[in-house]
């Protein structure tokens, strides 16, 4: 495609567009609230309601979904799979703006700091065309010059020297953060769990994990950080730690989430967030309640072979500050079978590019829901690899089920 035709304007947008964004650069609170703030003055100035941030990893040669706004809560899995259909390469090649389709309703904006680049946004319209005049092509290279230069400076240091990191460390603290998994998988008269992870790199940001906060109840978590690797290894030590500082009030969900989002926003500088869904099983009641933090749907299989998904929730831990979140309740049955995966097992893709895709997941687990949960776990996930175009996956996967008894 060809680049932008840029018509001529005058105006006072570069000037004012540069104003919101140092105000938004002294206003905000740690890397999200400032990435907030900087895609509520880029949408603002330029009248566009969709923006996109993809990270690029330049040691890995991937670009990897950082930050969205104007899009409903659940649209990240969508987002995160137009990383295969646009052609984000080009930002290599070239530092102006480009066009994404012919009826120019997406541009991409390349985000520089000096000859590097480090990340890409995507500007969508909504299904109207994008302007871009002069004055609007003066803003595009501002915005680059900003937000290139913030990526840069943010980074976290030990994504800046991954190249340099000894390999037996990154075993080691592989060995270290597989501790922080459940070892026994725990079989009662009420209820079975089972959870496999599988890590992307070395170390991952996926986790599971159970308690038992009290007399005849379950409860347990899954959650995933936004990449992999270390960077995402180091929120999700945080998450879980905060997780087992507080693993009294389990019981209470929807508080205990708020107070983790809270202390993840403010606490934890860099450039990440992670989704996570909580439950907790009332064996005496039959009762499931749980809550959810931007994470994919959990799944329930019933005895007789009927599936629903449990849906509803809030934003993903610290992405916003003030996100609160609201318990949802469902009731369960001996012999229905509770599943959560992340979506290193939905998005895993064979060579025509299509996604394994939480339906087949569904499919899966309901055909084999009579079988012990570690056979199920084992079929699902050679079912999911003989799919898929590469022998491991492309991010970090984990699989956790609970079979009522």
């Amino acid at each position: 495609m060809n680049s932008p035709h840029i018509s001529s304007a005058s105006g006072n947008l570069e000037r004012e567009l540069g104003q919101a964004l140092n105000e938004a650069l002294v206003q905000g609170h740690g890397m999200n609230e400032c990435l907030h703030r900087f895609f509520e003055a880029i949408a603002a100035s330029l009248a566009v309601p969709q923006l996109v941030l993809y990270d690029y990893d330049e040691a890995a040669g991937v670009f990897e979904l950082l930050y969205f706004s104007g899009y409903r809560a659940n649209a990240r899995a969508e987002l995160v799979r137009r990383l295969h259909t646009m052609n984000l390469q080009r930002a290599l090649r070239e530092r102006n703006p480009y066009w994404l389709d012919e009826r120019h309703e997406q541009l991409i904006v390349p985000l520089y700091f000096h000859d590097t680049l480090e990340a890409v946004l995507l500007m969508e319209s909504a299904g109207r065309p994008l302007e871009l005049d002069q004055e609007r092509l003066a803003a595009c290279k501002l915005i680059s010059k900003f937000l290139g230069l913030f990526m840069s400076s943010n980074r976290l240091p030990v994504n800046q020297r991954q190249r340099g990191i000894v390999i037996t460390d990154l075993e080691r603290a592989r060995e270290v953060q597989m501790t922080y998994l459940p070892a026994e998988h725990p079989v009662t008269d009420r209820y079975e769990i089972y959870g496999y992870n599988l890590s992307s790199a070395l170390v991952g940001g996926d986790y599971f994990d159970y308690f038992c906060a009290r007399d005849n109840s379950i409860q347990g978590v899954i959650a995933d950080a936004c990449g992999h690797g270390l960077a995402a290894a180091l929120i999700m030590t945080t998450f879980r730690g905060l997780l087992h500082a507080d693993v009294n009030c389990v019981g209470d969900p929807a508080s205990l989430f708020t107070r983790i989002n809270q202390k993840l926003y403010t606490g934890v500088e860099c450039l990440q967030y992670l989704t996570s869904v909580l439950f907790d099983y009332d064996a005496e009641a039959g009762k499931l309640r749980y809550v959810n933090a931007g994470h994919l749907d959990p799944l329930v299989i019933c005895a007789d072979g009927s599936c629903f998904w449990l849906t509803g929730g809030g934003p993903p831990l610290g992405m916003f500050e003030e996100s609160s979140y609201e318990i949802e309740s469902c009731q369960i049955n001996s012999g229905d079978l509770l599943v959560l995966f992340t979506d290193g097992l939905v998005e895993m893709r064979n060579a025509e590019d299509h996604f394994f895709g939480r339906e087949a997941i569904a499919q899966a687990v309901g055909q084999r829901r009579h079988l012990p949960l570690k056979q199920i776990a084992t079929e699902v996930l050679a079912i999911a690899t003989s799919f898929s175009h590469s022998p491991r996956p492309e991010d970090d996967l984990t699989l956790f089920l609970m079979k009522i008894r």
